[in-house]
């Protein structure tokens, strides 16, 4: 059997495949002893139903959410949909690759050209000092070029905080044209910064999770902290900037009821808390519609980040 994707199965198939275990529920038989193992797997392309009728209970104690599974089953037609009966499923511990599971955001190259040409942009030397001195870091730049911007709601894909903060440091240096009164180095600046921090705050295994650090103190936090340990290498850094950057990074949600510490209150960081909104419901609006079940129907369904059904005609 070759290894399959959730996108290419169907009723009939022999199904040998990697998937990420999404969710597992032990179920009673309707009319005998002993119980069944339902499960949902996921790869980058989907997710599918599966049932494992023999050694449920062993294989649900062994077993746990966010595993990594080698999975061989038997695809047949329920309900209308395709449902998995799995004859093996077994933890996987091999070297995992996270876009096997997870999608990855479109235009990365074009992104990473895109913040290289904003820092190298930059007129101010200080500010451009720190974006070069944080974003040569080996590490650190790698790390932002695969992390998600979000776990769910929008840019939720490997890459996708490079493509958001490109595209709101885009936004900020187009902005700046029509707002003069505006410093344009230091919104760019804080547009590129502003969510660092998702760095640490989530990892990429099977599914987007949090990580310890992102549940204790979130990116905001994880973000400011970054922020000074890189303003503390660049000589002579001026004190009024620092703190500049310091409020756009803790401010940019905006509202306390958005986990803000601060609201924005001065005009780069109020303008880099409308980009940053505006880009993050663009990709959420743009996603809805494009991933709406019904594609003959104008609307999607209730989208629960924007809290509304959304027009797509």
């Amino acid at each position: 059997m070759a290894e399959l994707l959730v996108e290419q199965i169907r009723p009939g198939l022999n199904v040998r495949g990697i998937f990420a275990l999404k969710s597992k529920k032990l179920l009673p038989y309707r009319e005998v002893p002993g119980h069944f193992l339902a499960v949902t797997l996921v790869d980058r392309t989907g997710e599918v139903e599966g049932r494992l009728w023999e050694g449920a209970e062993e294989a649900g104690a062994r077993l746990k959410v966010g595993d990594i599974v080698a999975v061989e089953a038997q695809a047949v037609a329920y309900n209308g949909v395709v449902q998995l009966r799995i004859d093996s499923i077994v933890k996987e511990n091999g070297q995992i690759d996270p876009a096997r599971f997870i999608p990855s955001a479109e235009g990365l190259e074009e992104a990473r050209v895109k913040l290289q040409q904003l820092i190298d942009s930059l007129t101010n030397t200080y500010l451009k000092a720190l974006l070069s001195l944080l974003f040569s870091n080996p590490d650190f730049y790698q790390a932002f070029c695969l992390a998600p911007a979000a776990a769910q709601y929008h840019h939720a894909l490997l890459g996708g905080l490079l493509v958001h903060s490109v595209g709101v440091a885009a936004a900020a240096d187009g902005i700046a044209r029509d707002y003069p009164q505006a410093d344009r180095d230091l919104l760019v600046a804080g547009a590129l910064l502003h969510d660092i921090g998702k760095v640490y705050e989530y990892r990429c295994h099977g599914a987007i999770e949090q990580t310890d650090e992102g549940r204790l103190l979130g990116h905001i936090v994880s973000g400011a902290l970054l922020l000074d340990r890189y303003v503390a290498r660049v000589p002579d850094f001026p004190e009024d900037l620092r703190l500049k950057l310091l409020h756009m990074i803790i401010s940019h949600h905006g509202r306390y009821e958005w986990q803000s510490p601060k609201r924005p209150k001065f005009l780069e960081a109020a303008l880099l808390h409308q980009l940053d909104l505006l880009d993050a419901q663009a990709d959420m609006f743009s996603r809805a519609a494009a991933g709406r079940e019904d594609k003959g129907s104008p609307w999607t369904g209730w989208v629960k980040g924007l809290n509304r059904c959304v027009y797509c005609r």
